[in-house]
């Protein structure tokens, strides 16, 4: 796993439960319409610990050890000495998945690091929510630039956050997959 993606998705946790407990209340409940999309050609689903997800089945999970609360699956093929992957972390996070991906994408905004590409209202299954889109510097001795694609969701006492990161140089091959793999996440109500 690059250096970037997990541990990104770890700050931007941090920062959302300082922010999350504060926006309780919001009214972003969620959608009664909604219809998983169904999981693409070539994808296959995996799951953790109240969450599944549908990747590429070309994809690899990334070896042990990592974090608790940490999932990441990673395509075999480099771009730019980059791996194109996806991490899932979960933590605590007491409140809805609207106001998680709010303070997700203010704790981006202030790392260094990062610059937020767009942001857009999304509905994520069934949740109302964010979609993130940023553009970060190398962590060294690492040198490729890469772009992050995000997404937040919350319940039952846990916060999670997708991410899809790929290099700069490679993202917008990457972007239908990153879009297909943020929108197959699903979790326990």
């Amino acid at each position: 796993m690059p250096p970037g993606p997990a541990r990104t998705a770890l700050l931007a946790l941090v920062g959302a439960l300082g922010v999350g407990a504060a926006c309780r209340g919001s009214g972003h409940g969620r959608v009664s319409s909604f219809r998983r999309p169904p999981t693409p050609a070539g994808f296959t689903e995996q799951s953790g610990a109240g969450w599944r997800i549908a990747v590429p089945s070309t994809w690899s999970n990334e070896p042990q050890p990592l974090p608790e609360g940490v999932w990441v699956a990673v395509d075999p093929q480099a771009v730019d000495d980059y791996h194109t992957n996806v991490s899932v972390v979960r933590e605590s996070f007491a409140g809805e998945s609207y106001d998680y991906a709010k303070a997700a994408e203010l704790s981006i905004h202030r790392d260094s690091r990062a610059t937020v590409e767009s942001a857009r209202d999304e509905v994520v299954d069934g949740d109302p929510t964010f979609v993130v889109e940023s553009r970060w510097a190398p962590i060294p001795p690492a040198s490729v630039v890469y772009r992050s694609m995000q997404t937040d969701l919350a319940s039952r006492g846990s916060g999670y956050v997708v991410t899809c990161s790929a290099a700069a140089s490679a993202f917008e091959r990457y972007r239908s997959t990153c879009d297909a793999i943020l929108r197959s996440f699903a979790i326990e109500r």
